[in-house]
């Protein structure tokens, strides 16, 4: 399942995946893989990609767009 939530935040916020990457010291190709629901980030990741985008993890994560 796609996470079209953290792609919504981060485009929105106009946040690059560049950026994103810098901010939560996570590999672009990892974050990608996770927008794309590839992969599940851990707990830790997250909370990195939450503080990075300034919102709740269960907002991102949890929440159908």
């Amino acid at each position: 399942m796609r996470n079209n939530q953290m792609r919504a935040l981060r485009q929105k916020k106009q946040i690059s995946m560049k950026e994103l990457s810098l901010r939560t010291e996570v590999s672009e190709r990892y974050l990608y893989f996770i927008e794309n629901g590839e992969k599940t980030p851990s707990l830790k990741t997250a909370q990195k990609i939450a503080f990075a985008l300034n919102e709740s993890v269960e907002n991102i994560f949890f929440t159908s767009a």
